[in-house]
């Protein structure tokens, strides 16, 4: 039985050379070629008349293409976690009128999903007490999580606005790779959810049954604890509007 041929792989005709030091040399007799850089991709020419270095839109044509893609592998949060989320922004909503936030934690030693619910500053407008809005929420995540607790996303409430990714959700979780859930139209039952998954900067938007258990009912009973948490703040106008604050990393 003859064995069949193995089929050729395509040879790279254009080279693409990584640049490891700052004096690289460029090769000898190649007009055309690509340097990876820190900085990205670089197209070179050595022309008779000129040596050019440009900013490279595509590779080389005899690469297959690559689109960017996100496959989400969280542990799923079960339905009681969201539950417990969406009954803590709930309660402040009606007692503050301002968003919150709150951790979402594996429990790598128990093997589940925890909430926590850091100390938080959230921000009102509004110049009476009869004319306030909230503005956004800030916090920085404890310190003195347990070693085997691992914080792989976030989820915060937008109070009776849309649940959306609003311009201060991207800055802000621009370089916190992980899940974040906004909660929505908070006064409803069940509330709007939307979920997007950050990495090195891309935004992926996610459908909610991907991540969360089946929805049913906020919870009522919040622990005083969380609702102490809490605090509010006057927004004073400047260029930047605080809200959720997230320095975590998915690694």
């Amino acid at each position: 039985m003859k064995s069949k041929p193995r089929r050729k792989s395509n040879p790279l005709v254009t080279p693409v050379l990584p640049k490891t030091g700052v004096e690289m040399p460029w090769p000898e007799g190649e007009r055309h070629f690509f340097v990876l850089a820190r900085e990205g991709l670089f197209r070179c020419r050595q022309h008779e008349f000129f040596r050019s270095c440009v900013k490279a839109e595509n590779g080389p044509s005899e690469l297959a293409s690559q689109r960017p893609f996100f496959e989400p592998r969280f542990p799923e949060i079960p339905a009681a976690i969201v539950e417990q989320a969406v009954g803590f922004f709930s309660r402040i909503a009606e007692i503050h009128g301002s968003e919150a936030a709150a951790l979402l934690v594996w429990d790598r030693a128990e093997r589940r999903v925890r909430l926590v619910v850091p100390r938080q500053t959230a921000t009102m407008g509004g110049s009476t007490p009869a004319w306030r809005y909230p503005v956004g929420v800030h916090y920085d995540p404890p310190a003195d999580l347990p070693e085997e607790w691992v914080v792989f996303g976030d989820i915060h409430c937008h109070v009776d606005y849309a649940a959306y990714a609003s311009h201060t959700d991207i800055e802000d979780e621009l370089h916190s790779a992980g899940l974040h859930i906004v909660v929505g139209r908070i006064s409803d039952e069940p509330p709007e959810f939307h979920v997007e998954a950050v990495v090195d900067g891309q935004r992926f938007v996610l459908e909610p049954d991907s991540v969360m258990g089946g929805y049913e009912r906020r919870r009522t009973n919040v622990p005083k604890r969380w609702i102490e948490r809490v605090e509010i703040e006057q927004y004073k106008w400047r260029a930047y509007a605080p809200s959720v604050a997230t320095a975590y990393e998915v690694s």
